[in-house]
């Protein structure tokens, strides 16, 4: 008997929350295959595999999933079915098996939560992308991706797509419940987590501390389900209050001596300096008058710095201060406009913000960052053509982020300088092509940096080859070597690194209440990657040479995607631990090299220009 009936669609609850289940913690298999798809409970639930086990990574997790659904799928009954739909489902479930084999899986680049994708912004198809693909059906493939890329296969029937999903089911043997246990949860390319459950508001600053604790400060009320008002402590397990909290808004976190300082302002009504003496938090005044505000702390050549405003009747003066035990005296002249941000670089204090001169009888010109060399303040290199908002030296190397765009025009957004140099270098000189000057403003508020990347985040859209996200990328050191690392609702305020994990706080809260952390030192690289190969130039116009680890180079596997996924011939050189690629004839624009050596696996990616 033909079925030409409309398949069978199952409505189930598959968003409940429930924690994340790392591959390599130790599981029964069915809580393993459970948070790779929800159905196991449904379409397999006599399984009685209890015992614990794990998985080295994501990809063998997935590739565990899809044989074990492709064994049952091949187990079932074929009453009723005709001759061509068994032959074309038979065909397809062994495709399956050397799918899962492959180990090349799409990314959730978009989500912050596991979740199907169909096509990821690489080409790389789902299972059930893939078995239409390999039945000849790319198209309605690319057509589900262009609209629906993230549904589940279970809310497809609703859909104006679904009577062509429903033939090309029928005309191969599968029903959609089929389909859709087939189908595999991604988990993100960039796995978030709420820390201990986050705060109940915005986070304005993250601080990291000598001890590797986290100073969390903003305007929230409780912190990891706990009372806790407007400061709180990630102790490396859970959010702790300190005493009883703060008031007013908080800018800015330091440590200093032992004893962590915050500044901002109206703290206590009257302030904006709290030190937090290890059971209470004691104000005090630095920047006297009206509404006492700091912008920044920071310590420099083992002294306390302060920058901010006194407000008086005759205005409101912007300038930076030191502490010299007894008090707190002005350094320099007073500027024209905020001081946001103080570093140390070349054994001299830096500042940043949105000033273009000091306010002095000969008024020099220092646009947006200058330096003080004891006695006065003045231009640092070329200057910046606009706000800088974070100052961050990473290996004598000085970084500022600012203003992407003022008016809807382009400035600098992150700059760098090295001791000696003249000029600043902006390191995001094309950022027009992929940041969006948007509807508001535009810019970097917060660096952070840990093994060689600079972690930038703030407000911003951001179109970097054919990934997304916003508010917070990575800066690998190459002019435009940038990718972003969320998706989120709402900006960043702050970020901080601790223990090998990074931090990132500010208005986002739709799925990650405003304070969230990821895993750096295995979750935002793939470091077989990086250990089994490199690639040079990048990008390219005619050659690209790929080193490997090995020395022998003729184990390796290479294939070569477009960004459709489809495979490209690419004729190859190799030369001892180096392989030599003739990229001439390839279109321009982004490409995929996979590296196969025995069990390991390295995937990159080139520009062909």
């Amino acid at each position: 008997m033909v079925r030409t009936a409309l398949l069978l669609f199952v409505i189930l609850i598959l968003t409940s929350a429930k924690a994340q289940l790392a591959a390599h913690q130790q599981a029964p298999l069915s809580a393993h295959l459970v948070e790779v798809n929800a159905l196991w409970d449904r379409m397999d639930p006599t399984r009685g595999d209890v015992s614990p086990t794990h998985f080295s990574d994501e990809v063998q997790r997935i590739a565990t999933h899809l044989h074990l659904v492709r064994a049952n799928l091949l187990a079932r009954t074929s009453e009723g079915w005709t001759e061509g739909q068994v032959l074309h489902r038979t065909r397809l479930l062994d495709r399956l098996g050397d799918y899962a084999d492959a180990g090349t899986f799409p990314q959730n680049h978009v989500l912050p939560a596991r979740n199907p994708v169909f096509i990821d912004p690489y080409g790389t198809a789902c299972a059930v992308g893939w078995l239409m693909i390999e039945s000849g059906h790319r198209e309605l493939a690319e057509e589900i991706s262009a609209h629906m890329n993230l549904a589940y296969v279970l809310d497809m029937p609703s859909t104006p797509l679904w009577p062509s999903i429903s033939e090309w089911a029928v005309t191969h043997g599968f029903q959609a419940d089929e389909l859709a246990w087939i189908q595999p949860g991604y988990p993100p390319a960039v796995p978030w987590a709420p820390l201990d459950g986050g705060t109940d508001g915005p986070v304005t600053v993250l601080h990291t501390l000598d001890n590797g604790h986290v100073l969390v400060c903003g305007s929230f009320t409780e912190a990891g389900g706990s009372a806790a008002e407007r400061v709180a402590l990630w102790n490396g397990t859970s959010l702790v209050p300190m005493g009883s909290g703060l008031n007013g808004t908080i800018t800015c976190a330091v440590e200093y001596n032992g004893e962590v300082y915050v500044g901002g302002n109206m703290f206590n009504g009257i302030s904006d300096l709290a030190k937090w003496n290890g059971s209470s938090w004691e104000f005090s005044v630095v920047f006297s008058g009206k509404l006492p505000h700091i912008n920044a702390l920071h310590v420099h050549d083992g002294m306390l710095h302060a920058a901010g405003e006194t407000m008086g009747f005759a205005g409101v003066d912007h300038h930076v201060m030191r502490f010299t035990g007894g008090g707190w005296v002005t350094m320099g002249d007073h500027f024209n406009d905020r001081v946001l941000a103080l570093e140390s670089f070349n054994g001299e204090l830096v500042a940043g913000g949105m000033f273009t001169q000091s306010v002095s009888i000969t008024d020099p010109f220092m646009p947006h960052v200058a330096r003080f060399d004891g006695t006065g303040w003045s231009q640092l290199g070329d200057g910046l053509d606009a706000s800088v908002r974070d100052l961050l030296t990473v290996d004598g190397t000085l970084h500022a982020g600012g203003d992407l765009y003022v008016n809807v025009l382009p400035t600098f957004g992150l700059a760098r300088i090295t001791v000696g140099a003249n000029d600043w270098q902006h390191v995001l000189p094309g950022h027009v092509d992929y940041i969006s000057s948007g509807v508001g403003p535009s810019y970097i508020a917060s660096l952070a940096a840990h093994d060689g990347l600079i972690y930038f985040a703030g407000q911003f859209e951001m179109y970097f080859l054919m990934l997304m996200g916003n508010h917070i990328a990575s800066f690998n050191g190459t002019p435009d070597g940038v990718e972003p690392l969320a998706y989120l609702d709402q900006h960043v305020h702050a970020t901080a690194v601790a223990n090998d994990r990074l931090f990132m706080g500010g208005e986002f809260n739709a799925w990650l209440p405003y304070v969230a952390a990821v895993d750096i030192s295995t979750s935002l690289n793939d470091p077989r990657a990086t250990e089994l190969m490199t690639m040079a130039p990048v990008p390219t116009t005619d050659e690209l040479f790929i080193d490997v680890a090995d020395t022998d180079t003729r184990a390796a596997v290479l294939e070569f995607l477009d960004a459709q996924g489809r495979t490209v011939a690419v004729p190859l050189v190799r030369l001892g631990d180096r392989i030599r690629a003739d990229v001439s004839a390839l279109p321009a624009g982004m490409y995929v090299v996979h590296l196969r050596m025995g069990d390991r696996v390295g995937t990159g990616r080139f520009i062909k220009v």
